[in-house]
């Protein structure tokens, strides 16, 4: 440990505090405490030094105090700064409160020397740059702490997610591929190695690892989640699992993130005409990021004088049009990224927060664990994440008819709230830009176009396989799919080629901005969607440009979204319910130019009339349902399920 090693620029200081003040052993609360009380009151000893500072700041640490810890461990690094010891308790507390960029030079004054011979100090270090989405550079910080542990799981995982980002995705499988076999026991790091081989569209285990993978889920009873899982669960919707092991599997990781987590003192919800209620929305999105472009126009149009809004947002700043509307949309925004979870919670609950809302679920960098602390009266999942929580600490979940029919109530952890129209809000000031020629994309005019926008780990063997039924029927036909990454084009061709495709029925469109895509969507006849993943704002964007979307229900949410989208514009026959169903209309829209128009012609006519694209329509029936929650509360019944 850094203790044996910690170099002293001076002598030992005498300790004025006694042995029995520090505990010996038993890590127990009364002990911590009680070393807590009596080194805190001697702080202003004139011979209170290092070591007596970071007794106080492991005390703290223990006690869940981590801003305690992280003065305590600052007044050490005044002292000697050089003391490996107390560096590596002062970035843990700087990275237990999320602030990385404070954690991050101390790290780098000690590149060199000592500290690189501790592999939780060099661990921590890459961990650091990977939060500060620096990944590159983390990279070879974890390989330099794996040569000092490499029988980790944790180390091996962490590459994992770097490598992620930079998209190198068959290699990151490779390394959660690593993190299993250390420890086959880590069901997260399981998950994501068939959903990082979804994202390179690297199928040749598709099917054994999916059985596996539904195998350990349904005979695993105890926590599979060894770290906190993020982002495991958000794997498990692009993959056909059993709605009631999707819950199980969301279950494990809620009840990880909530641990520690003391609940706060249950605040009564205001009498009627009191004063406004007071929602709260939680979020990392709160920038250019589909969640904000969704919701935007709704907090713009809400009822400011029945309502009152604050975002707490752990987001990036991205300077952009839509994250200055949404803050000028709410009364208060208030920067959380330097916050703990407990003190994300306990401020939401001095703003005496009515309903708190997350924005996350279970999808990278949430903070689900702050709804651990019941900061709020009602806590509601709503828009980021298509399934449940699992968490027993969240109330409500936000859906509709469609997408969350009452009858899949077993499904959920939280009780359903059904909207009358679509979940998903919509922004109508959005562009509508002039749409381009195919020209323009080096696409064929005398072809019949199918698109598909998605993310590539939404694609499935499956799905796949119909993709090719349907284009080998209509041999006019062909494929304009997203160039999500290079390892799933290059795999995608391939599995082309071994389903009789030339390269010609398939082509790939780069990544562009938001406008220049909205342009250059109505150049497809109609969209192809996945399952059991659905497009979601993928979908929206098409229907808002005037083309079709055919898809595939299911029985999850995240298998029902484009569902619920095309009934709110009129359009059920697109939402299949069978596969033989969605190829045959699939076939049957290419073989009607006149019936595929007259959809197309629905669509434009129609769209500045549909509820789905009216955020102020949106916002009365948000506001009703929260006022139904608020209702409940108020009468002293407990959460239950708000049918539209």
């Amino acid at each position: 440990m850094l203790a044996r090693h910690a170099r002293r620029r001076t002598a030992p200081p005498a300790r004025p505090v006694p042995a029995s003040a520090v505990p010996a052993g038993a890590d127990t609360l009364e002990n911590w405490q009680r070393a807590e009380s009596t080194l805190a009151r001697m702080t202003q000893h004139p011979r209170f030094g290092v070591e007596q500072w970071l007794a106080l700041g492991a005390a703290r640490h223990h006690l869940g105090d981590i801003p305690g810890m992280a003065e305590a461990a600052q007044r050490a690094y005044a002292l000697e700064p050089d003391n490996l010891k107390v560096v590596h308790q002062l970035t843990t507390a700087f990275m237990r409160q999320n602030r990385f960029a404070e954690a991050l030079p101390l790290f780098e004054a000690h590149a060199t020397g000592e500290a690189r011979q501790h592999y939780q100090f060099v661990s921590n270090h890459a961990t650091t740059l990977a939060e500060l989405r620096r990944h590159e550079e983390a990279v070879p910080i974890y390989l330099e702490a794996m040569v000092l542990c490499v029988r980790d799981p944790a180390i091996h995982m962490k590459l994992g997610l770097s490598l992620k980002e930079m998209k190198l995705f068959e290699e990151a499988a490779e390394s959660f591929l690593t993190a299993v076999t250390l420890e086959p026991g880590r069901f997260a790091a399981q998950v994501m190695v068939l959903h990082l081989r979804q994202y390179a569209c690297a199928w040749r285990q598709y099917q054994q690892d999916k059985d596996q993978l539904v195998k350990t889920l349904s005979e695993i009873e105890i926590d599979p989640f060894s770290t906190k899982g993020e982002g495991a669960v958000w794997a498990l919707t692009a993959l056909d699992v059993p709605p009631p092991l999707f819950l199980k599997a969301a279950r494990q990781v809620a009840v990880r993130c909530a641990v520690g987590a003391k609940p706060l003192p249950r605040r009564p919800m205001p009498a009627p005409g009191s004063r406004r209620i007071r929602i709260g929305y939680v979020s990392s999105d709160f920038y250019s990021h589909a969640t904000t472009l969704l919701m935007v126009e709704a907090l713009e149009k809400r009822d400011t004088e029945r309502f009152e809004v604050t975002l707490y947002s752990h987001s990036r700043d991205d300077n952009s049009q839509v994250q200055h509307r949404i803050r000028s949309a709410c009364e208060r925004f208030v920067d959380m990224n330097a916050m703990s979870a407990a003190e994300m919670a306990q401020r939401i609950h001095d703003d005496e927060i009515d309903i708190l809302v997350d924005l996350k679920g279970q999808t990278f960098e949430n903070r689900l664990g702050v709804f651990a602390y019941r900061p709020a009266p009602i806590q509601v999942a709503w828009l980021g994440f298509p399934g449940t929580c699992g968490a027993d600490y969240m109330d409500y979940i936000i859906g509709d008819p469609q997408v969350t029919p009452l009858a899949h109530a077993a499904h959920y952890s939280e009780h359903i709230a059904q909207l009358p129209g679509c979940y998903q809000p919509n922004d109508s000031r959005r562009q509508r830009p002039e749409p381009h020629r195919r020209l323009q994309w080096g696409l064929p005019e005398d072809k019949i176009i199918l698109g598909n926008f998605n993310q590539s780990f939404k694609l499935t063997p499956e799905t796949f396989d119909a993709w090719a039924r349907i284009l080998h029927a209509v041999p006019e036909s062909m494929l304009w799919m997203l160039a999500d990454n290079h390892q799933a084009m290059k795999n995608i061709e391939r599995e082309a080629e071994a389903r009789g495709l030339g390269k010609d029925r398939i082509r790939f469109a780069p990544r562009v901005g938001n406008d220049e895509h909205l342009a250059r969507l109505p150049l497809v006849d109609f969209m192809l969607d996945n399952w059991p993943c659905n497009a979601h704002t993928t979908a929206s964007d098409a229907l808002w440009m005037g083309v079709p979307v055919l898809t595939l229900m299911g029985d999850s949410f995240a298998s029902r979204v484009a569902g619920s989208l095309l009934h709110s514009v009129g359009l059920p026959e697109l939402a299949c319910t069978t596969l033989q169903q969605y190829e045959q209309t699939a076939i049957a829209l290419m073989r009607d130019r006149e019936a595929l128009q007259a959809i197309r012609q629905h669509l434009i006519e129609g769209r500045d009339s549909f509820d789905l694209f009216s955020g102020e329509r949106f916002a009365r029936d948000l506001e009703a349902l929260y006022e139904r929650m608020v209702e409940r509360d108020r009468q002293g019944l407990p959460p239950a399920a708000l049918a539209a």
